[in-house]
């Protein structure tokens, strides 16, 4: 963590960094961080709840302990009451994972967590990861393990594997921290959708079934939207089963990083990308994202979907995004512009 601190000074010199350790363990050595120390457990949890609505972000390298006892002793252990041979029983209880409990004080604050296995399938590692991020509300959680420890990988919420080594890390930080969102303004006006756009969006479902599929854990994760005459687009809902539903896009104000939609539901995180595809390309009439990459489609760097980084893309023909996923761009014959 010591030397990820210090990668991250390097690549942004203006962050400032706050590096919460054990007395005696390493701590960064450039450009003077605030180093705070703890005395164990309970303190460091009390700590990074104390600080974390403070921060941009906060990172946690690892757990402090998996296992607390439940009935420390205090001061002195009395060893003139026992003799050589006898047994001492210890009471364990699973401690508290602080990772949980960040988003619970600072829910706008990045949170960037850590899961170590050692010597366990690449899946099973990634999906150990996954299950961290959902539970914690994280930011982004890096997968490694103890047998590999040059190559680690960033898992995000849309389930995206992201390889790299420290120096990357430091730079994906940096750069998901200065990232801008667009905000959902719901609109109770319900609008009408003529019937056959809404039939096209049923089709599209239906043409691109195989490609939607089901993560380990699961969820579907993908996108569809069909240009509406009227002006809008629908699109599908937000979640981890976005297939599920769909609604009503009214605008997207890309200056103000708004997107109003007709109901009471929020659209996919994708919708600013989707709006900016069809506001550039008048002969785009349906697009379709899938998780599963195509290798012969031009690919582009990722970012968190429903940023500004992510969403105004100059881009003329259907794409792929960097361990991410495919975007059909389609005309009115529901044909790929390749």
């Amino acid at each position: 963590m010591a030397e990820l601190a210090d990668r991250l000074k390097f690549v942004d010199p203006n962050v400032e960094i706050t590096y919460l350790t054990a007395k005696g363990m390493k701590v960064p050595s450039t450009n003077n961080p605030t180093i705070l120390y703890h005395d164990g457990f309970d303190d460091y949890r009390y700590q990074v709840k104390y600080l974390a609505p403070e921060f941009d972000a906060v990172i946690l390298g690892a757990a402090v302990a998996n296992l607390i006892p439940m009935n420390p002793l205090k001061g002195k252990f009395p060893s003139h009451n026992y003799k050589v041979g006898d047994r001492i029983p210890i009471d364990f209880t699973i401690a508290p994972r602080i990772i949980d409990e960040v988003k619970l004080v600072a829910p706008k604050t990045h949170l960037f967590g850590f899961k170590l296995l050692s010597g366990v399938p690449h899946e099973e590692l990634i999906s150990a990861a996954y299950g961290v991020l959902l539970e914690s509300k994280a930011t982004a959680v890096f997968a490694n393990d103890a047998k590999d420890l040059m190559h680690k990988y960033a898992v995000t919420k849309e389930r995206g594997v992201h390889p790299m080594d420290i120096g990357e890390m430091a730079y994906f930080i940096v750069e998901t921290i200065k990232d801008e969102y667009y905000r959902t303004i719901l609109s109770e006006k319900l609008d009408t959708v003529d019937l056959d756009s809404l039939q096209k969006f049923i089709a599209l479902k239906k043409q691109f079934a195989d490609s939607f599929k089901p993560v380990p854990e699961g969820y579907v994760f993908g996108t569809i939207a069909v240009r509406l005459p009227s002006g809008g687009f629908i699109t599908t809902g937000r979640g981890k089963r976005e297939l599920d539903s769909w609604l009503l896009v009214r605008e997207v104000i890309h200056r103000e990083r708004i997107v109003i939609t007709s109901g009471m539901k929020k659209a996919s995180l994708n919708a600013p990308l989707l709006d900016w595809l069809f506001r550039r390309h008048p002969d785009v009439y349906a697009i379709v994202h899938t998780h599963q990459l195509n290798l012969w489609q031009d690919e582009f760097p990722y970012a968190p979907p429903g940023t500004v980084r992510d969403s105004q893309r100059d881009i003329d023909k259907s794409f792929s995004i960097k361990n991410h996923g495919a975007f059909y761009l389609l005309d009115k014959n529901l044909m790929p512009m390749l």
